[in-house]
């Protein structure tokens, strides 16, 4: 079995056995990330045959493995090291004769994040807008066009 390493961010020094599918992000996640560059439901790990994979989950910053940001599932490999937004983490595998730094926990349910791995309580921020840029140009676009079409049948009366 494989192990992840935080080496930045709000876990880092923290380990984390991967046993099933974890969904990494901001928020609706199993392991939750409190990071500005990462998206609610970010990327997700599972284990597969003798190894990791991690796919990116349509996020705004993507999903980056020894630098190079993937486009669909990827293998992983011990040494490997994955970023999301500002945090990044090593792939190491399982040592034999586990340590007590070592997460030895069953996978949590989907609605539950690890509460070992949440940061800590702080007063969060609202996210008002989404972080796509493509529907607020389109909404204003229409504002816009709304207002010219106005000042047309205004004008010709």
């Amino acid at each position: 079995m494989l192990t992840l390493i935080f080496g930045n961010g709000p876990l880092a020094g923290r380990r984390l056995e991967v046993g099933s599918g974890l969904v990494l992000g901001r928020e609706q996640a199993d392991v939750v990330i409190d990071d500005p560059g990462v998206s609610r439901r970010h990327a997700v790990i599972r284990p597969v045959e003798d190894g990791l994979e991690v796919e990116d989950l349509d996020s705004f910053n993507g999903t980056w493995v020894n630098g190079r940001r993937i486009a669909r599932a990827t293998r992983l490999a011990p040494g490997d090291r994955v970023t999301l937004g500002g945090i990044s983490f090593a792939v190491e595998p399982q040592r034999t004769g586990a340590s007590p730094t070592v997460a030895t926990r069953t996978p949590p349910r989907a609605a539950e994040p690890l509460s070992a791995f949440a940061p800590p309580a702080m007063r969060r921020r609202r996210h008002l807008a989404t972080r796509r840029l493509t529907p607020t140009v389109l909404s204003f676009g229409a504002v816009i066009l709304t207002a010219i079409a106005l000042l047309i049948y205004f004008a010709g009366r």
